[in-house]
């Protein structure tokens, strides 16, 4: 999924008159929300605040993200989440001006710029670490249950026409990287070639869900 941001950290606007703690990327109400470290949940935010119903987690790594104007939580104080975990769903509650989601990273008691990494919140896959990592020798890689599993919820969760949208933005990269692998493959044989071309668009729709 690609995210869009729709308000920068520290921007200043009509909307957020001192700097803004985190940033906000436009979602549909209802999309799943994933933990981008393993953590623990910290408090739960119960809707009567600005932020709306949200999440604070504690990262591994030290560093706390809040999650803001949820539709749903999830999660309990102290439960221990996974990366990649859902721990709510986005949505429109508390002070908030349409369907998105806030998210800020705190580190040392200081908010840093969590862009980099905002998109984790939404986006959690194999194929997606295999991409970043590049190489195959730093990857856990799933089961073939665990990859049906993955696959059927994100579907049913961000709808077909969603996943569509994604897939043909991906489609001129998935094309070339095809003719690639046709050209290599049909030197050892045409069958093998043709097969080739089908699993790239596979793993490719795969990787947009």
């Amino acid at each position: 999924m690609i995210v869009r941001i729709t308000s920068k950290f520290k921007e200043i606007s009509s909307i957020h008159p001192n700097p803004h703690t985190g940033v906000d990327i436009a979602l549909k109400e209802g999309t799943p929300l994933r933990s981008i470290q393993d953590g623990i949940i910290e408090k739960v935010y119960d809707g009567s605040t600005n932020i709306g119903k949200g999440i604070s987690v504690r990262f591994e790594d030290g560093t706390q993200g809040i999650y803001g104007h949820l539709s749903d939580v999830k999660v309990k104080v102290g439960q221990l989440v996974h990366d990649g975990q859902i721990i709510g769903y986005s949505g429109n509650t508390g002070r908030s001006t349409g369907e998105h989601l806030h998210f800020a990273l705190q580190k040392d008691g200081e908010f840093i710029d969590p862009t980099s990494v905002v998109d984790q919140t939404v986006n959690s896959s194999w194929w997606s670490r295999f991409l970043e990592n590049g190489s195959v020798a730093n990857n856990d890689y799933p089961t073939l249950l665990d990859v049906g599993r993955n696959t059927l919820e994100k579907m049913f969760s961000h709808g077909f026409e969603h996943w569509l949208s994604n897939y043909m933005l991906a489609l001129p990269v998935l094309v070339g990287v095809s003719f690639g692998v046709f050209g290599l493959l049909s030197m050892v044989h045409r069958s093998l070639a043709t097969a080739g071309v089908g699993i790239v668009l596979v793993m490719g729709a795969i990787a947009v869900i």
